[in-house]
C-alpha cells in the first residue's frame, strides 16, 4: 500500500498528491493495482480535485477529525467550465476501480444567478462519480451545493452522509446508489421561490436504482411553491435503458413540508415510469413523517402518485431488510464475501 499524507497549507495539496501518484504509476515506480491510502489533515482545501487511476483509493481524515473541519471547496459551474468533468469540485473518472472516502466535506460554493426555473448554466456539482464499473463507498461525507450537488452512476454506497442542495441535488444514472442512515436536506433557493425536488432520477432500467435506507429528508418551507422528495423528467419508457423513475424509500422519515404525492414534475403533466412494484419504480416501506424529528408518525400514503407502490412485509424481508439484500447482485456483492 502506498501511504501519502496531505496538509492544507500547501497550494492545491490534494491535486498535487494525486499528480504525484499518477507520475509514480506512469513511471512504473508503483503498480497500477497498488492501493493508495491518502490521509488529509483538517483545514480548507480550495481546489478542484480529479482522480482517474485504476489504483484502489482510500482517502480519509486523521482519526478524531470532524468532517465539517476538513473541507474541499471551490466556486464552479457550467457557465464557468463546461461539462460535468470540468465543473464538479471532486470528480472520479471512468478508469477508477474501488474507492473508499471517509469523514470530510465537499462544497461547491456557487450561488445560482439565472432566474429561469432550472438552467444548465447553473449546474454546479460538488461531487461527481462518473464511473460505471468501479465501486464507491463513502462514509461520513458532507456534500454541499445547490443545483446538482451530487451526481452518481454505476455502483455507489453512502453511509452516514449529509447531502444538501436546493433543487435536483441528487441525480444521475446509477445501477445502484444506496444511501444508508443519511440526512438529505433541501435548502432555500438563493434566487427566491421555486418549486423543488431533492432527487431527479435517471436510474438504469431493471436495476435497484436509488435506495434510501433509514434516511431522513428535511427541507425548508416554501411559502407559495411545492417541494417534492423526487421528480420525473418524463423521459423513460419500456424501450429506454435509463431515465427510469426507480427509487426505493425504506424506513425513511420525511419532513411534512414535502408534498404528499412524493413525486412530481416541473409541469405536473409528465408521466412517471415505470409503475412501481416490489423491485422497480417508486416504492416505499414504513415511511414516517415529522414536523420535528422527536415527533414522527406513520406517513399517510393515500395521496401518493398513482404510480407509487407500497412494499409489503414480504417484499421487505425478501429484498430490503439489510444492505446485503439491497446490494445483492450488484458490483458490491463481491466485497461482502
Amino acid at each position: 500500500m502506498l501511504e501519502i499524507s496531505v496538509r492544507h497549507n500547501s497550494p492545491a495539496a490534494i491535486s498535487a498528491a494525486f499528480k504525484k501518484i499518477r507520475e509514480m504509476v506512469m513511471t512504473g515506480a508503483v503498480s497500477k493495482t497498488t492501493t493508495v491510502h491518502v490521509t488529509i489533515e483538517a483545514g480548507s482545501y480550495r481546489e478542484q480535485v480529479k482522480y482517474n487511476l485504476s489504483n484502489p483509493l482510500i482517502m480519509e481524515t486523521i482519526p478524531g477529525t470532524k468532517a465539517e473541519n476538513c473541507e474541499i471547496l471551490a466556486d464552479n459551474c457550467e457557465a464557468y467550465k463546461s461539462g460535468l468533468e470540468n465543473r464538479a469540485i471532486f470528480i472520479f473518472g471512468p478508469n477508477v476501480t474501488q474507492v473508499t472516502l471517509r469523514n470530510f466535506s465537499i462544497r461547491n460554493t456557487h450561488n445560482k444567478s439565472v432566474t429561469d426555473k432550472n438552467t444548465l448554466a447553473d449546474s454546479a456539482e460538488a461531487f461527481a462519480w462518473n464511473n460505471e464499473k468501479g465501486t464507491l463507498h463513502a462514509e461520513g461525507l458532507r456534500i454541499y451545493g445547490r443545483q446538482n450537488s451530487l451526481y452518481v452512476k454505476g455502483s455507489t454506497w453512502f453511509k452516514n452522509c449529509y447531502i444538501e442542495g436546493d433543487k435536483d441535488f441528487i441525480y444521475g444514472e446509477p445501477e445502484v446508489a444506496l444511501f444508508e442512515d443519511c440526512q438529505i436536506n433541501l435548502i432555500e433557493d438563493n434566487r427566491g421561490e421555486y418549486d423543488a425536488a431533492a432527487i431527479k432520477s435517471g436510474a438504469v432500467a431493471d436495476k435497484p436504482g436509488y435506495v434510501f435506507l433509514n434516511s431522513t429528508f428535511k427541507c425548508v418551507k416554501r411559502r407559495h411553491n411545492k417541494v417534492f422528495v423526487c421528480r420525473t423528467e418524463g423521459k423513460a419508457s419500456a424501450e429506454t435503458k435509463n431515465n427510469w423513475d426507480n427509487i426505493a424509500f425504506i424506513n425513511c422519515a420525511f419532513d411534512d413540508l414535502y408534498d404528499k404525492e412524493l413525486i412530481g414534475s416541473d409541469d405536473m403533466d409528465l408521466e412517471v415510469f415505470p409503475r412501481g412494484n416490489s423491485q422497480i419504480g417508486v416504492r416505499e416501506y414504513n415511511s414516517k413523517v415529522f414536523k420535528d424529528e422527536k415527533n414522527m408518525v406513520p406517513a399517510d400514503t393515500v395521496r401518493r402518485n398513482i404510480k407509487c407502490y407500497k412494499l409489503t412485509d414480504e417484499d421487505y424481508f425478501m429484498s430490503y431488510a439489510s444492505r446485503f439484500l439491497i446490494l445483492k447482485g450488484t458490483a458490491f456483492e463481491a466485497l461482502f464475501d
